[in-house]
């Protein structure tokens, strides 16, 4: 193993240095017509083309028509690249007629839009087609099928329905599918991908010396049943709700009580809860009947969904529209794969999605009460769910309430005093910004004492039914701007069912019966592929979030198919779908190459090899927490946040505190304005986005945290002395051999074993040379810390 003969080299090697390609013209053109979809349409659709559009029945205002791009550039309206000479931005700027209400100029915001539009050149798509009924049906609103199971000349491949229809289509592309992978690959492989760690020597042994048939069947039984494989399961679900534990305002208030919902979400996946039950909790668990009081409080915590909702600005204020949007989007994504949010301005450009649509579901949502966490000018939270109920709640907290009070009121002006230095003269001599903020905290330090002898009551971050309504259209998705007003209810491509006249509430209930119906094709067919993806590294649908017009289409259609059907018929077992596909001789298959196969199909999409992929941000993290033993398997709990009553968060002032743990990485803080620095690097979770398939970038920042990093300094530093302690009286060669099995889950070669003694040998010499004190603890520090950064670990085959 000559790359060990320096930890210099081995470090700095562990990744590829990549450089950063300058963006093409394509990138920008692709930039600037998604900044016209999504800042400059809009506007246009909103305060222009009321008036100056072509419509059937009456002739633009004044004959000028903006709804063309060749008119607008004709009429000298707009010079691209020419902000001076475009017309529209000196009429748009000055207070002009509108169809309702008083005559206005066009806010800054929408000004500044057009003015990097016209910059960029003014890219136009082409015109929406504003009947959604000429528009192509897509694949996936389709019924799902249940195709018939392809009879395979190799019998070993018909035992699995999954492996006769990919074994079928390898066939008729005249591709042959590698060897099935050795027993230490596949066990390291299925532990990383179904817990999110390394396997320990003692199962990895095990397995080997297992001669039994059904031997990888226990394996794939005892990862299933494991609460690590909750856990990992959970944190994918987390990447696609945009889970955090902050609110995402300008302030990033902190919501301490988020983590029921993402405990919630792991103890479900863990327990193995039907995915219809899991999902219909979500949306409207708080209206679902329960037979016992425990029941009743995880579905209510299961909204938190919902509440998880981003915020943004520094009010509440005018913005609540934002909030939906944010679940609105999310919903259409995360269980329908279709991009719902797009159709919140007009109708969906490429999918049969009305504008009507989108407004249908915001009343829905509109209906019901989400909870406000705290933003910079509205600092006091409201609408949380208490578990004993509003009534009794009240009683509890009555008089600590009246107590409280005074202190708010105090705390109150002495905060206006301070603001005052932002926006008024001071003629007080003796009030300084220094005084005033010293006023403030010991004021601050009074109410805290009152605060903290509060009750400590079970308090949900939650949604609850509000009053019923149904929702207008926001022509070009401003509020202010009213159009008709759309009956609450779901996707006309999907049926077009509306939320009964009589029903009760907001219709979150019959939301969730709707979406998880049989008869729904898009339901079981996006789980099913998102399963898919999480083991092979690339969904049937490599677009796992967009099954509409846009997305990719499903290289196995009929197994997909398949595997839809046969999700509803097992009762929408999600760890059934996980022991399916790892017991197929498909998931089998080694990461060797094939010449022949690769010119055929150089992507791997007939499945005839495994993708090697790399360890995600959270399985490197928990991998080298467990590699030096100091990874803690208990549950997180809540934050150690400030009490909720003393929060004191601003735009320029956000909250920013870290808490350091060593349990698993699903339960570390997560912020919204402020990523976890390690996560990050290495492409982990963004709670303010969707993420339906995480990247693997390879960077030179991720070289050097691995070769500079004080947290993999410690972690080696850690596995070295656990090592020394375990091994005691070992020779060198022998804990050699046990640092591979532990690193590596495999065995060293002879010249591997040869080469790494003669490197701790040398690394004794130099260490001895300079008086180090603990020779042997450093120089196996230093050895294993090149292993544990070596692309071997940080890698899965």
């Amino acid at each position: 193993m000559k790359s060990l003969a320096l930890f210099v080299t081995l470090a700095i090697s562990t990744l590829a240095i990549s450089t950063l390609a300058a963006a093409d013209d394509s990138t920008s053109t692709e930039s600037a017509l998604a900044h016209f979809e999504s800042k400059v349409r809009p506007v246009l659709i909103a305060e222009c083309f009321p008036c100056h559009a072509s419509h059937a029945d009456a002739k633009p205002a004044g004959e000028v028509r903006l709804d063309s791009r060749e008119r607008l550039i004709r009429d000298r309206f707009v010079v691209p690249g020419k902000l001076r000479e475009s017309r529209l931005l000196a009429v748009s700027s000055q207070p002009h007629p509108r169809v309702e209400g008083e005559p206005r100029a066009l806010e800054p915001r929408h000004l500044g839009a057009l003015r990097a539009w016209i910059r960029s050149g003014a890219p136009w798509t082409p015109p929406i087609d504003p009947s959604v009924e000429t528009k192509a049906r897509l694949w996936s609103l389709a019924p799902v099928s249940s195709p018939e199971i392809p009879i395979v000349d190799d019998e070993s491949w018909n035992a699995s329905a999954i492996d006769a229809f990919v074994r079928a289509r390898q066939v008729s592309a005249g591709i042959s599918p590698v060897r099935e992978a050795s027993r230490r690959t596949l066990i390291r492989r299925a532990t990383l991908h179904v817990t999110g760690l390394p396997p320990t020597p003692d199962e990895v042994t095990a397995f080997l010396d297992d001669e039994s048939t059904d031997a990888w069947e226990l394996v794939v039984d005892r990862l299933l049943a494991s609460k690590a494989y909750g856990e990992r399961q959970g944190r994918h679900w987390l990447d696609l709700v945009r889970y955090a534990d902050t609110a995402g305002d300008a302030a990033d208030f902190p919501v301490p009580e988020a983590f029921r919902y993402r405990n919630w979400v792991l103890d479900a996946f863990h327990e193995d809860q039907p995915y219809d039950d899991f999902v219909r909790e979500q949306i409207a668990g708080d209206l679902l009947p329960s037979s016992d009081e425990e029941t009743r409080w995880k579905r209510l915590l299961a909204t938190g969904y919902i509440a998880i909702s981003r915020r943004i600005g520094v009010s509440p204020l005018g913005l609540r529209h934002i909030t939906i949007e944010s679940t609105i989007d999310n919903f259409g994504k995360i269980f329908l794969g279709l991009s719902v949010g797009c159709a919140r301005c007009h109708d969906h450009k490429f999918d049969p999605i009305p504008t009507e649509d989108y407004y249908a579901l915001y009343g829905i949502f509109d209906s019901s009460i989400y909870p406000h966490a705290g933003q910079e000018h509205n600092p006091h939270r409201r609408d949380f769910v208490y578990r004993v109920g509003e009534k009794r709640s009240d009683e509890i907290l009555r008089p600590f309430r009246a107590k409280l009070d005074p202190w708010l009121k105090k705390e109150r002006r002495a905060l206006a005093v301070y603001r005052s230095f932002q926006s008024q003269k001071i003629t007080n001599p003796n009030l300084t910004r220094e005084s005033t903020w010293n006023e403030l905290q010991r004021v601050r330090a009074d109410l805290t004492e009152v605060a903290e002898t509060f009750p400590d009551l079970e308090i949900a971050y939650a949604v609850r039914d509000g009053e019923p309504k149904d929702a207008h259209v926001q022509r070009g998705g401003e509020p202010r701007s009213r159009g008709a007003r759309v009956t609450r209810g779901f996707l006309s491509a999907l049926g077009g069912h509306k939320v009964p006249s009589n029903a009760e509430g907001s219709g979150r209930l019959e939301l969730a019966r709707w979406v998880t119906a049989a008869d729904n094709p898009l339901f079981a067919r996006v789980i099913v592929n998102r399963v898919w993806h999480h083991l092979f590294g690339r969904g049937l649908v490599r677009s796992t979030s967009d099954f509409g017009t846009r997305g990719a289409p499903p290289t196995h259609p009929e197994l997909l198919d398949h595997l839809a059907a046969r999700f509803h018929e097992r009762g929408a077992s999600i760890k059934d779908l996980y022991r399916e596909i790892l017991l197929s001789e498909t998931y089998r298959r080694s990461a060797a190459t094939d010449r022949t196969n690769a010119a055929r199909d150089p992507l791997n999409g007939l499945l005839w090899r495994a993708n090697r992929r790399r360890l995600d941000a959270e399985q490197i993290r928990d991998g080298l927490l467990s590699l030096s033993g100091e990874l803690d398997r208990s549950t997180g709990g809540r934050h150690p946040f400030p009490h909720h009553l003393t929060y004191f968060y601003r735009q320029h002032e956000p909250f920013s505190e870290t808490y350091e743990t060593k349990r698993r990485s699903v339960y570390e803080l997560q912020r919204r304005l402020e990523k976890n620095p390690f996560l990050e690097l290495f492409d982990g979770p963004d709670g303010n986005l969707h993420l339906g398939e995480r990247g693997a970038s390879t960077t030179t920042l991720q070289s050097l945290y691995l070769l500079n990093s004080e947290f993999v300094h410690a972690q080696a530093a850690s596995f070295a002395r656990r090592l020394l302690r375990e091994t005691k009286g070992d020779s060198t060669r022998s804990r050699v051999r046990q640092a591979y099995e532990r690193v590596f889950a495999r065995l060293p070669t002879g010249a591997e074993l040869e080469t790494s003694t003669e490197i701790l040998a040398k690394l004794r010499r130099e260490l001895s040379r300079n008086a180090s004190k603990d020779t042997e603890h450093l120089a196996w520090s230093s050895y294993l810390r090149s292993m544990m950064t070596s692309n071997e670990f940080l890698f899965v085959d």
